[in-house]
């Protein structure tokens, strides 16, 4: 428990755990390394999603430079108490973790949600680190929007006192999109010159297709969540007649996949659409490379205007247009890449669906595979290592 690194990276979940936030914590451990970066990453005890992974009883754990922390692991139906314990307990295990081995810690990069995690970073203040904190959603902005934290309660001021403290005293703040970075400025008026946006970008060298046969089949693959508006979808794909109508499949695992099939049986569509589990990335990267079109849903609120699903510069990669529910970023990428359709309703993810089958998808591949050509990992891990750089310089 005595490691040397010059960056020592925080994060609630890591490969091989599921989930955008883990994929992109993971290839920017890849290519940090890759770029000569002296990286240990510390994660919790492998959890997510709920439910697949075996219970462990361990305090600690190491396989290389992953260090694997102990904390609570919920079941696949966790309560909000389940949750909040898994949440909470390995942030203060972590923050004992730094405390104990403090000599051999340069530079930290904390990575939120959840914003317990910014207790990492305001001990690590405390020790007189420097401090990168990476936000990829506005957490507490949804959760009191949809209703999970109760607006102006202790535990929302709590959070934004502690959310504002680290954001403020850390050296740099990376965020996942314009949008993000500019409400930060507004709320906690963070200096934007210390506020970096780094995309979330794909992996391009795993995310690639060969000249795979494409089925004619739409598919979502990824994480069945509060935030994803799947009723919205599924009402306009069952209202397309079924002589037009593609197969969905689906692919993940999430608190509300139970709904969501559930939906699937009150429409009468449960003959079109194909539930098929959890999927390794490498089985995910070939179901994308045989299927037409990607599925994006994410619910229509002020809280998720900012929201890109990691999931769209997948489909993109492997030359699938998408269509989408949702407004602000996500109808920013479907216009910039001209190769996606957004809908706010049934109606119009209907009129969405049908224009991307009566498009030249072909195209729509190649606008899109050179649009996401920018937002590689690879790059994203080089603008971490722009900010590494620029915090020594200083």
């Amino acid at each position: 428990m005595n490691p040397t690194s010059s960056l020592v990276v925080f994060s609630q979940v890591f490969p091989p755990e599921k989930g955008g936030n883990a994929s992109r914590m993971g290839d920017l451990y890849k290519y940090l390394t890759l770029f000569g970066v002296k990286v240990i990453v510390v994660s919790s005890i492998e959890t997510y999603p709920f439910g697949s992974f075996k219970r462990e009883f361990r305090l600690f754990k190491r396989e290389g430079n992953v260090i694997r922390l102990f904390t609570y692991q919920p079941g696949e139906n966790a309560s909000n108490i389940e949750r909040a314990l898994y949440y909470t307990i390995f942030p203060i295990v972590a923050s004992i973790w730094l405390i104990l081995n403090r000599k051999s810690v340069d530079v930290v990069l904390v990575t939120s949600p959840p914003p317990q995690m910014y207790l990492i970073a305001l001990i690590a203040k405390l020790l007189k680190k420097k401090v990168i904190v990476d936000v990829r959603d506005l957490f507490l902005d949804v959760s009191v929007s949809l209703g999970f934290i109760r607006s102006g309660s202790l535990v929302e001021r709590a959070f934004r006192f502690i959310e504002s403290r680290a954001l403020s005293s850390a050296e740099a703040v990376t965020t996942v999109t314009h949008m993000i970075r500019k409400q930060l400025w507004e709320d906690y008026g963070i200096n934007p010159s210390k506020c970096y946006v780094v995309p979330n970008g794909v992996d391009l060298e795993l995310f690639k297709c060969d000249n795979s046969i494409r089925k004619p089949q739409m598919v979502y693959a990824g994480y069945f969540g509060h935030a994803q508006d799947f009723d919205t979808f599924l009402r306009g794909y069952s209202a397309i007649d079924e002589s037009d109508r593609l197969p969905l499949i689906l692919a993940g695992k999430g608190e509300t996949l139970q709904n969501v099939l559930a939906r699937v049986e009150e429409l009468g569509i449960s003959g079109w659409v194909k539930y098929i589990g959890v999927l390794p990335r490498k089985e995910v990267v070939k179901l994308l490379c045989s299927s037409s079109i990607g599925v994006a849903p994410i619910r229509i609120d002020e809280s998720l205007k900012y929201a890109i699903p990691s999931k769209i510069y997948e489909y993109l990669a492997c030359g699938l247009p998408f269509v989408g529910v949702g407004h602000g970023e996500i109808e920013k990428i479907a216009s910039e890449s001209r190769a996606g359709c957004v809908g706010r309703t049934p109606q119009e993810v209907a009129m969405c669906i049908k224009y991307l089958m009566n498009s030249n998808r072909r195209k729509m591949a190649i606008r899109g595979l050179k649009y996401v050509s920018k937002y590689s990992r690879e790059n994203s891990a080089r603008m971490f290592l722009r900010i590494l750089n620029l915090m020594r310089d200083r």
